[in-house]
């Protein structure tokens, strides 16, 4: 309680001046405000600590948010009393004490107000009013008791903010001694490039030559032309990938983070002596607080950055949340967004720092995300953009979303496919500088590398646009290309459909370890070592629409498109139970739907035995 009283007894000073010396000066002012900030930054991080301690609800921060929400909103908070100082010159009466209180207790009340998106606008601005009010009368009518208001709520929220401290330190920083990685044991290097569907790649026959390097790559091992995403947006997806299981296997969901039923990746080989390693720019659903850092000894999502401390206070983070704000700056990107760059200095700079063991590493690039704004050259590589202050978006956390996009016109639709192609090659270029990186350090040779995406995206296609709204090829066939010398042929193509589930199976077999350990799933290698029996099975993926229809729906609530591809053949079964499906090899848009002819009755019914003998029904 050191530190408690510390501060406790320093701001009940300040609340001391401010009570004693009278006037409207503006070290009163400026006092007030530092006061309040201080202790609504305390009691957002309370509500934090209660939203996900107590209520195992999501916060959408990492752990450096116990000391950036209180400086964030200290400094804030002083900013704005400069100009309450400033007003104070041309009008006096706006600093008196009583307005003052007044002014900060609403502003205060409202920040918390707005870590509840269930409490409307309206209702948390009568509220904000009415404490106010009701506060500034109370303090200035009872002077002693604003002192000990001041003194004892500063020390219980420093007291709280130090044991969240403690916990988010502790959680999860269980030591284990890894056992020793077998004799020249490779590396794994998986890139994941958030929301990169395979079309519009020239490694599959793109017109734009979107992907040279990945083309350069495949030579050298096994390209996939017909990979399958489990699930066509980011959690259950990397999921998935990390732990071989379909979706309606996981706790991954909109608003449950992925629990600790089923091993990790990244949890095996750890034990098997493996040091692990992510590092992530999707920092709304890539995340620890997502459940995807387990069995990472370290994991780089959130970062110590002004862009996070902006982010870290409630009232900042509405403001820069603003669309006309955004209009008013000319600034449309996601705050604090780390660019694929970022995440390969990240990741070079950690390697020379470990033992000499292998490694596993995992980046996230979410370069290709919406919005898509590549830099230069390749933001006009394949046409001129349209100035972004021309679409209108809605700015969450940290994301940014293009709003009514089907009523964009063709251009305005064409530049968004001509910004998502240059973040593709912006991408490509990214990732053949990692390797050509590592082979300089000698540390490509040894290394499986796997690069694939989470999902891909819609462009209008099937009446759709983005994603985790249906479940079409559009956002679920993503690019796979395989490397690895020592193991991996060179050049070959797989044309069957396969899953990402199947990664982890994969991994274990190449590095040797499939006898010690499993997952579900089969490994890739079948494809090229004759000797593996192969299972035929449909790639199987899943999405829960129901957050997305009703915003409202309770957790357990759930509206599910399954999509099962099989060679030439995608089904899909929607949650009102309607059928359909396509021949992908006369029509890879998608657009004849065979489901209404007798003549395809078996394949569908078909397909509906195998999903009910999968989800066990």
């Amino acid at each position: 309680m050191g530190l408690g009283n510390f501060f406790s007894r320093n701001i009940a000073r300040l609340a001391q001046t401010c009570r004693t010396s009278g006037g409207t000066a503006a070290n009163n002012i400026l006092v007030l405000a530092a006061c309040f900030g201080l202790l609504t930054g305390f009691g957002e991080l309370l509500c934090f600590g209660i939203q996900k301690y107590l209520l195992h609800q999501l916060i959408w921060f990492g752990w450096h948010v116990v000391w950036m929400a209180p400086l964030a909103n200290l400094i804030l908070f002083v900013l704005i009393g400069l100009l309450v100082v400033a007003l104070q010159k041309v009008v006096p009466r706006l600093a008196s004490r009583r307005n003052a209180i007044a002014f900060f207790t609403f502003l205060s009340v409202m920040s918390l107000a707005w870590l509840f998106p269930a409490l409307k606008t309206y209702a948390a601005t009568l509220l904000a009013l009415g404490v106010s009010v009701q506060a500034a009368r109370w303090f200035v009518t009872r002077p002693p008791r604003f002192e000990a208001v001041i003194k004892w709520s500063a020390g219980a929220a420093t007291a709280s903010c130090l044991v969240l401290i403690a916990v988010a330190l502790s959680s999860g920083k269980v030591a284990q001694k890894p056992a020793p990685a077998p004799p020249q044991a490779p590396n794994v290097l998986l890139i994941v490039m958030d929301t990169v569907r395979a079309r519009n790649l020239s490694l599959y026959g793109y017109g734009r030559k979107t992907t040279p390097r990945l083309e350069q790559l495949a030579q050298t091992g096994v390209r996939f032309d017909a990979a399958i995403a489990t699930a066509p947006w980011t959690l259950p997806s990397h999921a998935g990938m990390f732990t071989g299981r379909l979706p309606h296997e996981l706790s991954a969901d909109f608003r449950t983070p992925l629990d600790a039923s089923h091993p990790t990746l990244a949890e095996v080989l750890s034990r098997h002596g493996w040091q692990t390693a992510g590092f992530v720019a999707n920092t709304y659903y890539c995340t620890a607080e997502q459940g995807l850092g387990r069995g990472f000894a370290h994991y780089e999502d959130h970062r110590a950055s002004f862009s996070e401390l902006a982010l870290s206070a409630s009232l900042s983070r509405k403001l820069l949340n603003q669309d006309w704000l955004r209009r008013a700056v000319g600034y449309y990107d996601v705050i604090g967004r780390k660019s694929a760059a970022e995440i390969n200095r990240a990741f070079l700079n950690w390697l020379p720092s470990q033992e000499p063991r292998p490694f596993f590493a995992f980046l996230n690039y979410f370069d290709a995300h919406e919005p898509c704004l590549p830099p230069v050259p390749y933001d006009t590589q394949f046409g001129a953009r349209i100035p972004h202050g021309d679409f209108r978006r809605t700015h969450l956390l940290r994301t940014t979303w293009r709003l009514n996009r089907e009523r964009g016109t063709t251009q305005q639709n064409q530049a968004d496919i001509d910004c998502y192609d240059g973040s593709i090659a912006y991408l490509d270029q990214q990732i053949g500088q990692l390797l050509q990186e590592l082979e300089r350090r000698s540390a490509l040779q040894n290394t499986l590398v796997i690069i694939t995406s989470d999902h891909g995206e819609a462009f209008g296609e099937n009446y759709h646009y983005g994603h985790v709204k249906s479940a079409y090829m559009t956002q679920l066939h993503v690019p796979l290309v395989l490397s690895f010398p020592a193991c991996v042929p060179n050049g070959q193509v797989v044309a069957q459909s396969v899953s990402l589930r199947d990664l982890p199976s994969t991994v274990l077999d190449l590095l040797g370890l499939a006898e010690a350990e499993s997952f579900p799933g089969q490994s890739l290698a079948r494809y090229w070592q004759p000797s593996i029996q192969q299972e035929l099975t449909a790639a199987s993926s899943a999405i829960n629409i129901a957050p997305i229809v009703s915003p409202h729906a309770t957790p357990d609530k759930k509206a599910v498109i399954h999509s099962l591809v099989e060679d030439r053949f995608h089904y899909i079964e929607n949650p009102d139970g309607r059928k359909e499906l396509y021949d992908l090899q006369t029509d890879p848009d998608e657009t004849r739907d065979l489901a209404g002819g007798a003549e395809w009755n078996d394949e569908i019914e078909s397909f509906n035995r195998y999903l009910k003998q999968l989800l066990g029904d």
